[in-house]
């Protein structure tokens, strides 16, 4: 079992780790569109990553009440970064999909960060980096599993 005092340590990381996530998120998203909200560009990010959804699933995934993810998808929409396509498996339904244009501006934002990323973190160690992703993947592995509280 893990010592309390560790933990505690681990959640206050945790705690800069989301601050820091949250202003990334929202200067990423200006950098796509000065009119893109956090929530807007997290949206695109998520398409981008798993292909057309549903807006249900994208509710689901994101825990998040119905009406923001729609005036969500109706920005997006209008900004001309995602478009609706019938449901093959369910013709009363839509599934959103990433536009061309939203790819390639994420990929620039996204290559962009990764540059930044790239020179914040030049001076780890071979393996850390590889060490303290694949740790972090089995902390939210962990997480997931227990899907409560944490």
């Amino acid at each position: 079992m893990p010592d309390h005092d560790l933990l505690a340590e681990l959640e206050a990381e945790i705690g800069i780790m989301m601050r820091r996530v949250r202003r990334v998120l929202a200067e990423r998203a200006q950098a796509v569109d000065p009119e893109l909200p956090s929530l807007g560009y997290s949206i695109l990010l998520y398409l981008a990553y798993a292909g057309p959804q549903r807006a249900s699933q994208i509710v689901d995934t994101f825990g998040t009440d119905k009406g923001a993810v729609s005036r969500q998808v109706q920005l997006l929409q209008e900004l001309g970064f995602v478009t609706r396509k019938p449901d093959s498996r369910d013709r009363r339904a839509a599934l959103l999909e990433l536009s061309s244009s939203a790819a390639e501006r994420l990929n620039r934002v996204g290559s962009e960060r990764r540059e930044v990323l790239a020179e914040r973190l030049g001076d780890w160690k071979p393996g850390e980096l590889e060490n303290f992703v694949s740790l972090l993947h089995r902390y939210n592995s962990s997480l997931d599993a227990g899907a409560s509280g944490a």
